[in-house]
């Protein structure tokens, strides 16, 4: 409808609507499942999602399945692989259970249960008393779908959490938010479990909810600062590695390049993916220094593929010049979460390495593997690796 604009803005309503057409149009890919009675007894994956709409005034609460089944996932790991029908099936099932709160208000039986549920790491039965069923599924680019949303009278959590004991005690040291967080994943819990804890509002001194997507890229971006500021002091990969994978019409194309860090996404959304009506490219970039402002032309994809990238140098003890290429497909139709990004970039890695002794043999690999190869002249780290001289070449002449 409004072209490039569509892309970049991502369903943020930069077009001025009401509702972004593109996103209520994907909805229709969900299967709508009828919810009846006023009362509702589920499984919670756990999981919990947090709007970001009327801030900060948002509409928070816990997701419960109504999957006969019996069939949760807590982590979004465990779609990767799926298929896009499977994947539909199981979201269209969660229901999104909230109601308008305050962020800063931490407190209430809804904010409380949900808090509970969140710190969880077993999914819990859990009992809703129904106030009102708005009967559409939600896509957001940062979450999975999920079904209908449920607003509730009441909330009454049935099972005893499993909270890890790490978890209870960086929640009652009331220590920041990016320690907690660092502190988390060393223990060893997901991300997905650190991100539905920012979430919830149970981490930091001044502890309030934060809507689902910026809890997201929050964890992302805290946790891989954390090994990146480790990674620069580790020895460089030694020739050029690339790596490839393809997930739900998302291709990867990742190189590894010898010398000092910096980190750069560039992605091509295909004309007849989702938001493109035109064919467009979008890059950010981050020196060795880091960056200070937000990725605003990649947004959560790229703290996601960072994420990945920074976990595999740091088992390696490796560091390099990294650029992460993402090619949209009109096979990706349906916003399915950055999680996608994050779990592609990280199989990525699983997969073996094709060795080049530069980057230029490198890119004619993929130039034949790409549908718009023309990504090449936006990338920065190329740029500067062709025309700025480094300390070696002064010490060569």
């Amino acid at each position: 409808m409004f072209g490039e604009l569509c892309v970049k803005c991502k369903g943020r309503l930069w077009c001025g609507l009401p509702k972004c057409p593109i996103l209520e149009a994907a909805k229709d890919y969900i299967p709508r499942i009828k919810v009846s009675g006023d009362s509702i007894f589920g499984l919670s994956p756990p999981s919990i999602f947090v709007g970001r709409y009327g801030y900060p005034h948002v509409y928070a609460g816990p997701l419960i399945s109504e999957n006969d089944e019996g069939t949760v996932f807590s982590q979004t790991s465990a779609l990767y692989g799926k298929d896009l029908e499977y994947i539909m099936g199981i979201a269209s099932t969660l229901l999104r259970t909230s109601k308008r709160v305050n962020v800063k208000k931490v407190g209430g039986r809804l904010v409380e249960k949900t808090q509970e549920i969140a710190m969880s790491l077993k999914p819990l039965d859990t009992e809703i008393k129904v106030e009102k069923t708005i009967g559409i599924p939600e896509v957001d680019e940062y979450f999975h779908p999920t079904g209908p949303r449920i607003i509730p009278r009441r909330i009454d959590v049935v099972d005893n959490p499993d909270i890890p004991r790490k978890v209870d005690s960086l929640v009652e040291d009331r220590v920041k938010a990016n320690i907690a967080i660092e502190e988390l994943y060393k223990y060893g819990l997901s991300v997905d479990y650190i991100q539905r804890l920012l979430s919830s509002g149970t981490l930091g001194y001044d502890k309030k909810l934060v809507p689902t997507r910026w809890s997201i890229t929050a964890v992302d971006d805290a946790i891989s600062k954390r090994l990146i500021k480790d990674i620069k002091h580790m020895e460089s990969v030694d020739k050029v590695e690339y790596y490839r994978n393809s997930f739900m019409g998302n291709d990867f194309h990742i190189f590894l390049i010898p010398g000092s860090w910096e980190y750069e996404m560039i992605e091509t959304w295909m004309r007849g993916s989702i938001y493109a009506t035109q064919t467009y490219i979008g890059e950010d970039y981050e020196p060795y220094e880091g960056r200070k402002t937000y990725a605003s032309n990649i947004t959560g994809a790229y703290y996601a593929a960072r994420l990945a990238v920074a976990e595999h140098l740091s088992r390696r003890k490796r560091q390099a010049k990294v650029i992460v290429y993402r090619e949209i497909t009109p096979e990706y139709r349906l916003p399915l979460g950055v999680w996608v990004i994050r779990e592609s970039v990280r199989h990525a890695f699983k997969n073996r390495a094709e060795i080049y002794e530069d980057i230029e043999a490198a890119l004619r690999t993929s130039e034949r593997l790409t549908k718009n190869p023309t990504w090449i002249k936006r990338s920065r780290i190329l740029y500067n690796l062709k025309h700025q001289k480094t300390i070696d070449d002064f010490l060569k002449s």
